[in-house]
């Protein structure tokens, strides 16, 4: 398989640190832990505004932000009742700008 403008891969590198890089691709292998993440890569966003736009109850939407907040993910802030999510990391938003310039820029052209 060729790759186009990649750095020859060092597996030696990786190794240290292949159970975090397991554990962000095992978070985003569900769509929608996916979307949610997609979701925040922009800005921070609220549970009842990431209800409404990954079309999730509160309840199953809190067990997939629990979830991802356990993994290291997001990151969460209290403002009076409601909670905001944003992303917690670099290379977590990097993967998802990966994903979106592999999936949906190459769907456009």
């Amino acid at each position: 398989m060729e790759t186009k403008d990649c750095a020859p891969m060092n597996v030696a590198e990786l190794e240290p640190r292949a159970e975090e890089a397991a554990q962000l691709l095992t978070a985003m292998a569900n769509p929608k832990r996916l979307l949610i993440l997609c979701n925040l890569l922009d800005q921070e966003r609220s549970v009842s505004e990431l209800s409404r736009i990954v079309d999730l109850d509160q309840s199953p939407l809190s067990q997939h932000l629990s979830k991802l907040r356990a993994l290291g993910l997001v990151k969460t802030r209290r403002e009076g009742q409601a909670i905001f999510y944003r992303l917690a990391s670099e290379p977590v938003s990097r993967v998802l700008a990966t994903l979106y310039d592999i999936y949906c820029r190459s769907a456009v052209s």
